[in-house]
């Protein structure tokens, strides 16, 4: 059971953040510009998203928690606002392939042979909030999970444009950190606004400019309740983007399924 745990706590952490006509280039800098608005910034950051019809992705992964810690490579795929396929593997070996798609979310694992298949919003029930195909992406991505408003709270600290809090609804409150480069997300933090006090802290290391755009090579994610602590830290060593891409899944014969 700790393969199923763990895969599963690396789609949930992925998820629970699960949230002027001149050119970027000409305007960035790598000291914030005080004089820029929220506003601009927010146009600054839609406009330097990635676009791709597909890509490929490998990385390390390295999953911590007060108990175990874990290093796996992983083989990442994406259809752009449409599908995630993922390949867990240790010296070669396949630990684990899990796809995420508009509607459905499945993953097997190969140790216990066991396999989860059902709809998208399960994983909104484990959550307990509503969670979009899109929002996945960008968290992988470096872009906001949230729609960053003009009005949106901004000020500066020594290195960046800080928009937040922003209010999401859904007992959250989102502080997004962003780099005055290139634009992209530095770091994303989410306070939950209850009792309970939990924290999830995304931040992402250097850029690498692909196609001349700009991908995160690091992303590291630290999730904090009152009972527990995990982190994630996600090395990508490459990203192709593709103008076709296999996104084979079948989940073996012989496996249980497992019912939540």
């Amino acid at each position: 059971m700790k393969q199923v745990k763990f895969f599963r706590a690396c789609i949930l952490a992925l998820v629970i953040l699960a949230q002027g006509c001149r050119s970027v280039a000409e305007l960035s800098s790598v000291t914030p510009n005080p004089k820029w608005s929220a506003a601009q910034v927010v146009k600054a950051h839609k406009q330097t998203q990635p676009e791709f019809k597909y890509l490929a992705a490998r990385a390390q992964l390295v999953y911590k928690t007060e108990t175990q810690e874990q290093k796996i490579s992983v083989a990442l795929r994406m259809k752009r606002g449409d599908t995630i396929w993922m390949k867990a593997t240790v010296f070669g070996v396949t630990l684990a392939k899990a796809i995420i798609t508009k509607d459905e979310v499945s993953y097997y694992e190969m140790l216990n042979k066991t396999y989860y298949q059902g709809p998208l919003n399960e994983i909104s029930r484990w959550l307990g909030f509503s969670v979009t195909m899109e929002q996945l992406q960008n968290i992988l991505l470096g872009q906001s999970v949230l729609n960053m408003g003009r009005n949106t709270p901004q000020h500066i600290n020594s290195d960046s444009y800080i928009l937040g809090p922003i209010d999401t609804g859904i007992g959250w409150n989102l502080t997004n950190s962003v780099r005055p480069d290139n634009f992209r997300l530095k770091n994303a933090e989410l306070a939950a606004t209850g009792i309970v006090p939990t924290t999830a802290s995304l931040s992402y290391g250097s850029y690498n400019q692909v196609a001349q755009q700009y991908f995160p090579e690091q992303l590291n994610l630290s999730v904090n309740t009152p009972k527990s602590a995990t982190q994630i830290k996600l090395s990508f060593k490459q990203f192709d983007l593709l103008e076709r891409l296999n996104f084979g899944y079948s989940i073996p014969d012989g496996f249980k399924q497992i019912v939540p």
